[in-house]
């Protein structure tokens, strides 16, 4: 058997992975740094089926779904590094810590891609011309993979279809604008989102917007096919 990793459609500028070797040492090097293996139970929230670290394993078995770029999966496994960083309890509304289970707090993380993003940047040089990574990108990565929520939390509060292409278009803007391209974010996100494990229930949510959000030639029929998909999903407040 061919220790060739399939064939995927490279982003812009991509730098892909050729052997499964190849991958296999990235991810022994990345997925054991200490960055990386602190998130070991820490529990995010109730959205979230497993800890910082596990969940970090499933982002990059999420991600090789949609892109076989080494700088992609190297930004898989650091996406969060900095949630230990900035990690706090999450209280609910009495002000009471909440657990998943005893002995198990669940934790909010502000601003932890932005942490994360200075994170990659300050370490050694070295560890990523030895993967043959781009150190920059990468930490570009990282900073931008939560970009897309902001807009699609607007776009589902929307009252009506006009408010909704409005949140939409300014989403697309705000990814055209970011430091990495826009496939590269919805990529990343995607995988986090996915990565939720059984609590992700926007799965076809997540897909059809990333779709429609890389079609250059998006038709406003689409657009109100999006529309109706999350109002099904999360009510018509018109």
């Amino acid at each position: 058997m061919s220790n060739k990793i399939r064939e995927m459609p490279p982003a812009e500028g991509g730098n892909l992975m050729e052997t499964e070797a190849d991958r296999d040492h990235l991810d022994a090097v990345l997925g054991n740094l200490p960055e990386v293996q602190v998130g070991h139970d820490l529990w995010q929230n109730d959205f979230h089926e497993f800890d910082v670290l596990d969940h970090t394993r499933d982002f990059v078995r999420q991600i090789a779904t949609l892109s076989n770029d080494r700088n992609i999966r190297a930004a898989g496994w650091l996406h969060d590094i900095g949630k230990p960083v900035v990690a706090t309890p999450k209280l609910d509304k009495a002000g009471k810590p909440m657990e998943r289970q005893p002995g198990q707090p669940y934790h909010e993380f502000t601003d932890h891609e932005i942490v994360g993003e200075e994170m990659v940047k300050k370490m050694p040089a070295e560890l990523f011309a030895d993967l043959d990574l781009d150190q920059e990108k990468v930490a570009s990565l990282v900073g931008c993979h939560y970009l897309p929520m902001k807009g699609i939390k607007a776009m589902r509060q929307t009252m009506n279809f006009v408010d909704f292409k409005t949140a939409f278009n300014q989403l697309s803007h705000t990814l055209d604008e970011a430091s990495v391209t826009k496939e590269e974010i919805l990529d990343m996100f995607v995988a986090d989102k996915l990565a939720q494990g059984k609590f992700c229930t926007d799965r076809e949510e997540l897909f059809a917007i990333r779709e429609a959000l890389l079609d250059p030639a998006i038709e406003e029929a689409d657009l109100l096919r999006l529309y109706d998909l999350q109002k099904q999903m999360y009510g018509n407040k018109e």
